[in-house]
């Protein structure tokens, strides 16, 4: 079961319709497959919900709110053995532009920079904002960004 489910989403589709996707994966090669579990979440590696897929290799996963989602799967044997993780899948949902008569729309998504070290920098996107425009040409700019002081957990 160990090399189980190595190539278990190479056959990924997935299909956006609201907050729904659509999963598709290769058989497992190894022999007494019973069926197969699929587990996602909204961090990399933790997942927070499984569902139950059965012997098929297909499974609609509804999905409680819009974002980034990460999905892997096991196998499961006759025997209730369940394999390792399938390498991992990720979707993310995207609002869709709002549709309105005789208003033009602009999206204004967040990036912002991040490093932990001050060498290497990532951008960070942030979820987006749908904002009327009130003309073809217009402009928006970051003013200011707050960061507030959050109390960690294990600090009293």
């Amino acid at each position: 079961m160990n090399r189980l489910l190595a190539t278990c989403f190479a056959g990924l589709a997935i299909l956006g319709y609201a907050e729904s996707v659509l999963l598709t994966w290769n058989a497992s090669p190894s022999p007494g497959v019973g069926g197969y579990r699929i587990y996602y979440g909204t961090s990399s590696q933790i997942y927070g919900f499984v569902t139950n897929a059965g012997p098929v290799l297909t499974q609609l996963v509804v999905l409680p709110h819009s974002g980034r989602w990460f999905f892997a799967a096991t196998a499961v044997d006759t025997n209730g053995m369940e394999s390792g993780f399938s390498n991992e899948a990720q979707w993310e949902s995207k609002p869709a532009p709002p549709v309105m008569r005789g208003e033009s729309w602009v999206r204004l998504t967040p990036v912002i920079a991040r490093s932990t070290n001050l060498v290497n920098w990532e951008g960070v996107v942030g979820a987006s904002a749908w904002l009327p425009a009130t003309n073809a040409q217009e402009y928006f700019t970051t003013r200011q960004l707050v960061i507030e002081r959050v109390q960690r957990a294990d600090e009293p």
